[in-house]
């Protein structure tokens, strides 16, 4: 039995389900840890409502870093996509494939505490890239319940905002010019926007729809741009030109709402 991610399912690859048993499972394990899920599921539901009806209780203030009060949130969608990939994991390795495996046990109580973990790594990394506004809520906190869940796709975001924040030294080999992701690929005026690819350089011009992205920072690497979203609506070209006048176009690969 394998950890389960969902990236593993998105990418077609080899599943927890269809993993081969790496050790012998026992019904106490696997009921222990079936229950440890449900009780953080209602330690959360209880949080949640709490937090909705008695929001002064939560009311820490505002740091000149990191809105504690937007942090908690953030952790525990983090938290609860850490618990909902626990509870598949339990399921497919037991009821659905009969593989489970008491080794693991220790993961599943981990969860949701590297859930919450990841929530707020997410946040941080958001606000750095965008550090004069304050990132979209439910944005926020739908990337913090996704990278709750997908452990992989989190470890690459993170190498993308560290190519932008930690100055990577230019190998100062040319490379194709390409863009291969936007994230996110929808969101509003003001939201902050990640381009990775290849082949970007320092004074590169990028327009949604023709409007020029604002702040725009390319990484010395030149495979990563972040910026702030201009003014626009419906679904939208995406284009960049290097100030060699080489140009891509993303047809499409935006949408605005």
């Amino acid at each position: 039995m394998a950890p389960p991610d969902i990236d593993s399912n998105i990418d077609s690859s080899a599943s927890a389900s269809n993993a081969p048993a790496t050790g012998h499972g026992t019904d106490r394990c696997r009921n222990s840890v079936f229950a440890y899920d449900l009780i953080v599921v209602v330690l959360l539901l209880a949080l949640g409502v709490a937090y909705f009806w008695y929001p002064k209780w939560f009311d820490l203030g505002t740091g000149r870093v990191l809105n504690i009060t937007f942090a908690m949130p953030a952790m525990w969608f983090g938290a609860l996509g850490g618990i909902v990939i626990s509870l598949k994991g339990v399921y497919d390795n037991s009821v659905s494939s009969g593989q489970w495996d008491d080794g693991f046990a220790l993961w599943h109580f981990g969860r949701p505490i590297s859930g919450a973990l990841t929530g707020l790594v997410a946040l941080t990394l958001l606000l750095a890239i965008n550090p004069n506004a304050s990132p979209s809520e439910p944005v926020v906190y739908a990337i913090a319940f996704i990278f709750g869940t997908q452990e992989r796709r989190f470890f690459n975001f993170l190498y993308e905002v560290a190519a932008l924040v930690v100055r990577v030294p230019n190998e100062g080999q040319e490379k194709v010019l390409a863009a291969t992701g936007l994230t996110p690929g929808e969101g509003k005026k003001g939201d902050a926007v990640l381009i990775s690819g290849s082949g970007f350089s320092k004074g590169a011009a990028i327009k949604f729809a023709g409007q020029p992205l604002v702040n725009p920072i390319v990484a010395d690497d030149g495979q990563s741009i972040a910026g702030i979203l201009p003014d626009g609506s419906g679904t939208v070209d995406v284009s960049l030109t290097n100030p060699d006048g080489k140009t891509i176009n993303l047809a499409s690969k935006f949408k605005y709402v």
